[in-house]
């Protein structure tokens, strides 16, 4: 499935097929081989991906590597402006652009799913300025654009992976990790919701509570209750933006027992309170 932009430009007459437009956000499912480059220029979106709905607001870049299942909801006036490069022919995309390794790891997985970048994030300028200037030079086609697309383009990926927004997974040397990693992920993306515990998630997949521990610090940079945490605030966050629940039932929803304990982790995870996200 192609992915599908309002007002888009036509792509760039190369194998190197740079596509910019508007994103449209009604919640339905997408899928295509673009990767894609996202900026969300007013209105408030919330981008499921992965198991995880991330809240967007203005200014936000996000990321998404190819075939990637992902549903954009929110606003349905929101501008969201995208750039893609086209990956249905990996080979002519390498010999005119990103060398081979990072082509296999986006186009078959092995690498991170999405990200997204912030304005207080290093190099979120650079990338943001990139982001324009393809905009600009794709829409114009002004004499020799497509070096400056390719050199922004470049850039853009250069950022993406040299800052670790994006990583890729040695499949061969770290296969059985993620491997467990997964049944592990799996079973908290189900259960978060209900106060699960690592003793729980340990007994539940067979699988040591110093092994669960590990497997989160090596390969996530993170703990285990970073990352269930982190799991609840985000559906807190998506329900207080899509919904107008109290805000201790949606605390409740999101797995947390206590409101002041709700409270602090949400100030502390997004600088703001929950009322004071659910006004804008």
């Amino acid at each position: 499935m192609a992915l599908e932009l309002e007002k888009a430009t036509s792509a760039s007459n190369s194998a190197f097929r740079v596509v910019c437009g508007k994103m449209i956000v009604n919640g339905n499912q997408n899928l295509h081989h673009e990767a894609l480059f996202g900026k969300v220029l007013s209105g408030s979106v919330t981008m499921e991906v992965s198991n995880s709905a991330v809240p967007l607001k203005t200014d936000d870049i996000f990321f998404i590597a190819p075939n990637n299942k992902y549903k954009l909801t929110g606003d349905s006036d929101a501008d969201v402006q995208a750039v893609s490069l086209n990956f249905t022919n990996p080979a002519a995309a390498t010999q005119d652009f990103i060398p081979q390794n990072i082509i296999r790891a986006l186009v078959s997985g092995h690498c991170s799913h999405y990200a997204v970048i912030r304005e207080q994030d290093a190099s979120y300028r650079t990338m943001s300025d990139c982001m324009k200037t393809v905009r600009k030079a794709e829409t114009e086609k002004g004499n020799y654009f497509q070096l400056q697309v390719y050199s922004k383009m470049y850039e853009l990926f250069y950022e993406l992976f040299a800052n670790d927004y994006v990583k890729i997974i040695d499949a061969e040397s770290k296969s059985k990790k993620y491997r467990a990693l997964m049944r592990v992920t799996n079973y908290i993306d189900e259960h978060y919701s209900e106060g699960v515990s690592l003793e729980e998630v340990a007994d539940a997949t067979g699988i040591s509570r110093y092994y669960v521990s590990h497997l989160f610090k090596e390969l996530m940079d993170s703990t285990f209750v970073g990352y269930v945490n982190e799991l609840r605030l985000n559906r807190a966050a998506m329900l207080l933006m899509t919904t107008d629940m109290p805000v201790i039932e949606i605390a409740s929803l999101s797995g947390f027992n206590n409101l002041s304990n709700f409270n602090r982790a949400f100030k502390m995870y997004f600088d703001k309170t929950p009322s004071s996200y659910r006004k804008g």
